[in-house]
């Protein structure tokens, strides 16, 4: 494992975790089991916010390492119930296919019942290796918004991220044009193309690091009649990593190593090391998408939308966006009370141990996405 995996790399993985989750608190071996020849050990690590597993397999003979891999801890909770806004019977979902060779990707439309024609949204995920779902913890936030929405008489697009796909064989020269932008025009390509659709009424929503590259995208694939940006960064991605970490009670030494770390990046002298598992040129790469700059030039309607318990965005990230595009026509901005990152409802201060609790997107904003969208619907 060490000639496959270097030191620096691990130790990239290690800090993207604590990021998220904060400092390790504990870890018990859960489970000893073997696998293909190997002796395989689960450990269940406890941090201050949150668990995760971790699963080493080790050669019996030399005692060597084969592989490491850690994962979110698996719900033994109940899925939540049925949403009272998805109506299954008002809407079916079809399996189609987007995007070229060697990167073809699976996606869902979920397509109203009746003729049409229906207007389209495309739903573009968040940072990191994301399914169609967009499934963080216990919950899947893009198979709410689409069933909801499709509920309402809007069909909706939803596909794997390339890097949930393919992963393994992108290597460490991955742009952010190759992570979405490519596959999410083509996802547009491929919704203007279906019959039922309203080719002028097609809208982008993005989440997060989707919806920072929203406009970006609408811009790209032009005509589109809007965009709806959930929770967009509003600052440089350095500056939320160390603000997440500060949040969720990092300790002063993994702080200011974290600042040493961002200043080397940004001073363009990182090298090889890399920022939670990420190398120098994607950090470079992602900073340079100005999304109020690209709002600016779409000329079309923009949709804001964070909630009060968000701690990954906060809300000078979305003051970022209100002066950016203050004076612009047809831009609104909406903060929904009680609602985290994923926009469900919750309590107390947030952390990321709440994703693994079973929930749907809230009501409301199927209502706002809904009314911005399709208003002679509502």
């Amino acid at each position: 494992m060490r000639t496959a995996v270097s030191q620096e790399k691990l130790k990239a993985v290690w800090s993207a975790q604590v990021g998220t989750y904060g400092p390790l608190v504990s870890w018990t071996i859960t489970q000893r089991t073997q696998a293909q020849g190997l002796d395989v050990r689960i450990a269940l690590l406890k941090f201050d916010h949150g668990e995760l597993q971790a699963l080493v397999s080790v050669h019996p003979g030399n005692q060597e390492v084969g592989g490491f891999f850690i994962r979110p801890v698996p719900s033994s909770s109940k899925p939540a119930p049925p949403a009272l806004y998805v109506h299954p019977s008002d809407f079916r979902s079809t399996e189609i296919s987007i995007g070229k060779a060697p990167f073809v990707l699976g996606a869902t439309l979920t397509v109203p019942v009746g003729l049409g024609p229906f207007p389209g949204v495309v739903l573009v995920h968040g940072s990191g290796p994301q399914d169609r779902d967009e499934t963080i913890g216990a919950n899947k936030v893009f198979k709410d918004l689409a069933e909801g929405l499709a509920s309402r008489g809007i069909e909706v697009l939803r596909y794997d991220k390339r890097t949930f796909v393919y992963g393994a064989k992108l290597g460490d020269s991955i742009s952010v044009d190759d992570e979405v932008m490519v596959d999410a025009a083509a996802a547009v390509t491929a919704l203007r193309a279906r019959p039922e659709i309203d080719a002028r009424h097609i809208f982008v929503i993005g989440h997060s690091m989707g919806a920072l590259l929203a406009p970006e995208i609408g811009i790209r694939s032009a005509p589109v009649a809007g965009v709806v940006l959930l929770a967009p960064p509003g600052r440089p991605p350095w500056d939320i990593v160390l603000s997440q970490m500060r949040f969720l009670g990092a300790s002063p030494k993994e702080i200011a190593e974290m600042e040493q770390k961002v200043a080397r990046l940004k001073a363009g002298t990182l090298g090889s090391e890399r920022l939670l598992g990420a190398p120098q040129s994607y950090w470079k790469d992602l900073a340079a998408h100005n999304g109020i700059g690209m709002a600016k030039k779409l000329g079309a309607p923009v949709l804001v939308l964070r909630g009060t318990r968000d701690y990954q965005i906060m809300e000078e990230d979305v003051a970022a966006w209100r002066k950016g595009l203050a004076g612009l026509p047809n831009v609104d901005t909406v903060i929904l009370t009680g609602l985290n990152h994923l926009f469900i409802a919750g309590s107390g201060k947030p952390g990321p141990s709440e994703y693994d609790k079973p929930g749907h997107v809230d009501g409301s904003v199927i209502e706002r996405l809904a009314e911005f969208i399709a208003p002679e619907k509502e």
